[in-house]
C-alpha cells in the first residue's frame, strides 16, 4: 500500500504542480479516507489531493476549486430553471457544505467535479422546494379549476367555507415532496421527464409519484371535508369523487 501511495502522490504532484502538500500529510488522508483499500488505481487522487490542500488552506487550490463550484452552480442553475437568486444562494451554500464537510468527505471514487455537481444538483433542489413551501397554497388550487367546477359549485353553495378550509389544509398537510411535484405538475406545467430529470429518475416513476401524490392530496381533502361537515360518508365520498376528477383532468395533459 506503501508504494501505492507514493506512486499516487507522484502522480497527484504532477497533475498539481503548483499546490504543494506533505507527502505525510497526503499519505495520512488516503489512509483515512480509504481504509481498507489496497488498489488506487480506479481512484481519483488527484483529486484528493486536490481536496486535501484545500482544506489545508492553499490559496492556489481554493482558486481552481471555486471555479468549479461556480461552474457547477450555473449548470445546476441552468439545468433546474432556478432563478438569479437561488443560484446565487446556491454558491454560497456550496462553499460553506464543501469546506464543512464535503470536501473531508471525499473519497476520490468519483472525480471532484462530478462529486460537486451531485452535491449542487441536491442542494438547489432543496432551495427551491423550499421557496415553493413558502409560496401561498392558492395558486395550486386555483390551477385544480376547483372552485369553477360547475359539479362542485352546487356543494360549495351549501358547505362553502369548511369546503375552501378543507381543501386549502389538505394542501398544506401535504409532505414537501408532494406539494413540490404538484407545484412542478399544475402550477409550471412540467412533463413528467422534466419532473423526472429534477430528481434524477426514470419518467414512469416520475408519473408515479405524481399520481400518488394526486391521490394523496385527494384523500387529505376527504378527511379534513369530512371532520369539518356532519355530513354522511356517502356524501363526503361523492365530493371527494368530484375532486379527484377535476384533479385527474388537470393530470391528464402531463400523464
Amino acid at each position: 500500500m506503501e508504494g501505492a501511495i507514493e506512486t499516487a502522490y507522484r502522480a497527484a504532484r504532477e497533475a498539481w504542480p503548483d499546490i504543494e502538500i506533505s507527502a505525510k500529510r497526503f499519505a495520512e488522508e488516503v489512509a483515512r479516507r480509504l481504509p481498507g483499500v489496497t488498489d488506487l488505481a480506479p481512484i481519483c487522487t488527484r483529486d484528493v489531493y486536490l481536496a486535501i490542500a484545500c482544506l489545508d488552506g492553499n490559496e492556489r487550490a481554493a482558486a481552481h476549486l471555486e471555479t468549479e463550484i461556480l461552474s457547477e452552480a450555473d449548470r445546476a442553475g441552468s439545468k433546474l430553471r432556478a432563478t438569479a437568486d437561488q443560484t446565487a444562494e446556491l454558491r454560497g451554500h456550496l462553499r460553506r457544505l464543501l469546506f464543512d464537510s464535503a470536501l473531508a468527505d471525499f473519497t476520490g471514487r468519483g472525480d471532484l467535479r462530478g462529486y460537486v455537481k451531485v452535491i449542487a444538483t441536491r442542494e438547489l433542489i432543496r432551495v427551491i422546494n423550499r421557496g415553493r413551501k413558502e409560496l401561498p397554497i392558492d395558486p395550486l388550487l386555483d390551477r385544480l379549476e376547483l372552485d369553477r367546477s360547475p359539479e362542485l359549485s352546487v356543494i360549495r353553495a351549501r358547505y362553502g367555507a369548511d369546503i375552501a378550509a378543507g381543501m386549502r389544509a389538505a394542501l398544506d398537510a401535504l409532505p414537501e415532496r408532494e406539494r413540490a411535484l404538484l407545484r412542478y405538475a399544475l402550477v409550471d406545467g412540467w412533463t413528467v421527464d422534466q419532473i423526472g430529470g429534477l430528481y434524477g429518475v426514470h419518467r414512469a416513476t416520475a408519473a408515479r409519484w405524481v399520481a400518488a401524490a394526486r391521490d394523496l392530496l385527494a384523500e387529505g381533502i376527504r378527511s379534513q371535508v369530512a371532520g369539518r361537515l356532519a355530513i354522511t360518508p356517502a356524501e363526503v365520498d361523492s365530493l371527494i369523487e368530484l375532486v379527484r376528477s377535476r384533479i385527474d383532468i388537470s393530470l391528464e395533459r402531463i400523464l
